[in-house]
């Protein structure tokens, strides 16, 4: 990575994401984090059949993101695109750079509500992890629904059990210090003691944990800042994205394990579905583009048939019974 910018004010944020088949979520989630401060996006995509891809070039047209095919190696998507990412200007002169993906909805609880300020305010780091907070489906079939932080709002505990541990991401300062991307936290370009990692809201990670570390044990940092992580969305959406793959994994696929390990639902946290006014303003903005516009509904449309055609299939319907089967055995 390249060395510090050293620029005076507000630190200039880009995100770095892969995508695939994501057209119906995609317009949500790029105006949630332009409304938090987000100054740059590098996003890639592979093998898309959805409008993914055309809505990303008109975005990309539009000067919001720049949009690359990538090629995927062995090692995956993802972490190909990851690597893809370190050869792009937007990431080189970039202050901080954060790894997200389009389920991922980053909840600033604290200071002036934007990532930028929340960064400025803890000089002394170079890395700084949002802690999952993991939202459930909460009973919402159809992938015709309101923008999802609106749409699911509940979500497991804030407070953990005493063995629990959370994953995390990780925005990270370029300075030098890191090596390259990961898809949780970038890599180490120099010994732990020499970095300094910390939650959002300043808690230190332990030095003797940080080449290693992808998840913490109870302190979360929520107090100031969570990753709200959307990762079923709604039923139908859910058998579309099992349909799509994983993400990481060529041959991994999605079971009912799956969904029962991420349909959380104790607790109602309604704080970014009340504020995502910002967002729904950037969002309509965006759509003054014709073309925009046009991918946008087109990819809802596809989602939607798409969505119940998995759901009568033969694979589709299997699913669903074994999931009501593990859940009767949970």
């Amino acid at each position: 990575m390249t060395q510090d910018s050293g620029r005076a004010g507000t630190p200039k944020v880009v995100v770095v994401t892969t995508m695939k088949d994501e057209g119906a979520y995609i317009l949500d989630w790029i105006s949630h984090y332009k409304s938090i401060g987000v100054s740059d996006f590098v996003i890639f995509t592979n093998d898309c059949s959805d409008p993914t891809d055309h809505i990303l070039r008109c975005l990309h047209r539009m000067g919001v993101v720049e949009h690359r095919f990538s090629r995927v190696m062995r090692r995956g998507p993802h972490k190909s695109a990851l690597m893809w990412a370190e050869y792009e200007p937007k990431v080189a002169q970039a202050d901080w750079v954060l790894v997200v993906d389009v389920d991922e909805f980053l909840q600033i609880n604290s200071g002036d509500g934007t990532l930028p300020g929340l960064l400025a305010a803890r000089p002394d780091a170079d890395a700084v992890s949002f802690v999952w907070r993991i939202f459930g489906n909460a009973g919402v079939e159809l992938v015709d629904h309101p923008p999802v932080p609106q749409a699911f709002v509940r979500a497991e505990p804030e407070e953990g059990r005493p063995d629990e541990h959370r994953f995390f991401k990780t925005a990270f300062r370029n300075n030098g210090k890191f090596d390259r991307m990961g898809v949780h936290r970038p890599f180490l370009a120099v010994p732990p003691a020499e970095v300094n990692w910390q939650l959002a809201d300043g808690t230190l990670l332990p030095e003797q944990e940080l080449e290693g570390a992808l998840h913490v044990r109870g302190s979360y940092g929520y107090s100031a800042a969570q990753l709200n992580h959307y990762a079923l969305r709604s039923r139908d959406g859910f058998l579309n994205k099992k349909a799509r793959g994983r993400a990481n994994h060529f041959t991994s696929s999605i079971e009912p394990g799956y969904w029962l390990k991420f349909d959380k639902n104790q607790e109602e946290d309604r704080r970014l579905a009340d504020s995502f006014s910002a967002a729904l303003q950037i969002k309509e903005e965006l759509l003054q583009d014709g073309k925009l516009r046009e991918y946008h509904e087109l990819a809802l449309v596809w989602h939607r048939r798409k969505g119940r055609k998995a759901r009568i299939s033969t694979e589709g319907q299997a699913f669903l019974r074994n999931l009501e089967g593990s859940r009767s055995t949970a």
